[in-house]
């Protein structure tokens, strides 16, 4: 059975070999066809089978090798864009929420009201004179870093 099969596919070329016949019409139109025409002179010649590379299954292999290896990275790059830009949007959502933190803060300390803050004893401590406008100069440079332009990407 498998020398049968094998001299079927040996000799499956010799039958791909064709016929094919050109003629020009009677505006000059060059025509080529496997059946020649009626009453008409005709060039004839024989095709042999083709000879491309995917008849070669070690080139044809590797061919669809490759073609798997560049679709494996395409899909693996693809991957990585959308992961570093759901990574981009929650950094830039965390980056929203501190600017807003930090403009409120900066809000109350310049509304005048009285503030007050923890003490490492744990006691409340009023923050007025000198303090305040130590925290104020923190809070307003705090919004300056929280709400100033993302920083340029370093690659």
């Amino acid at each position: 059975m498998r020398t049968a099969a094998s001299i079927v596919l040996l000799l499956l070329p010799m039958v791909a070999a064709a016929q094919v016949y050109s003629w020009k019409d009677a505006s000059g139109k060059v025509h080529y066809s496997d059946q020649p025409p009626a009453e008409r002179s005709v060039h004839s010649r024989t095709l042999g089978p083709s000879n491309s590379t995917s008849d070669d299954a070690a080139t044809a292999s590797k061919a669809a090798a490759d073609r798997r290896l560049e679709a494996s990275k395409q899909a693996k790059e693809s991957k990585d864009k959308a992961g570093d830009a759901e990574k981009q949007r929650a950094e830039d959502a965390q980056r929203q929420q501190n600017c807003e933190r930090a403009r409120i803060n900066m809000q109350g300390l310049e509304s005048g009201q009285i503030r007050f803050r923890m003490t490492p004893s744990g006691e409340r401590e009023a923050l007025d004179g000198a303090v305040r406008d130590a925290e104020l100069a923190q809070a307003r440079a705090a919004v300056e870093a929280a709400c100033s332009a993302r920083p340029a990407a370093s690659k």
